[in-house]
């Protein structure tokens, strides 16, 4: 029995050790920072953001850091890990509706599964208070 537990953490490894907000949601054009909390132990672990597949990430990670609080950006997206609070940030900016899809934060773990959460990314259009009858209208 405790060889199983021990093989069930190994391949399952602590659902909490990443945690997201689950879902964030931009306008087009606009941007989202995804804010990913991570436990004590693994702030000199490389960070990553990637679209999620059906088990890992689907084409390898979009952005990583390389284990140091850098900044590191990849196009439209940058990411950048605060070892203090253990947390990362991922930032998408100008974004695109083909940017919405699921997404996973983790930690990388070298000979290990890595430690990742779900993100949830919803680009849809939104009403622009400088385009409201009643802005236009001076009320």
């Amino acid at each position: 029995m405790r060889l199983s537990l021990v093989l069930v953490w190994i391949l399952f490894p602590g659902c909490w050790a990443v945690t997201g907000p689950g879902s964030v949601h931009g306008l087009p054009g606009g941007s989202v920072a995804v804010r990913c909390q991570y436990e004590r132990g693994y702030e000199d672990y490389l960070k990553f953001w990637c679209r999620a597949g059906t088990v890992w990430c689907s084409s390898g990670h979009i952005v990583e850091t390389n284990g140091s609080e850098a900044k590191v950006k990849w196009g439209r997206v940058s990411i950048q890990d605060n070892h203090t609070q253990r947390v990362f940030t991922v930032t998408v900016k100008n974004l695109t509706l083909a940017d919405t899809g699921t997404y996973q934060c983790g930690v990388h773990r070298t000979l290990l599964p890595d430690l990742r959460d779900t993100v949830n990314v919803t680009v849809s259009p939104g009403k622009s208070l400088l385009c409201s009858p009643m802005v236009m209208a001076g009320v």
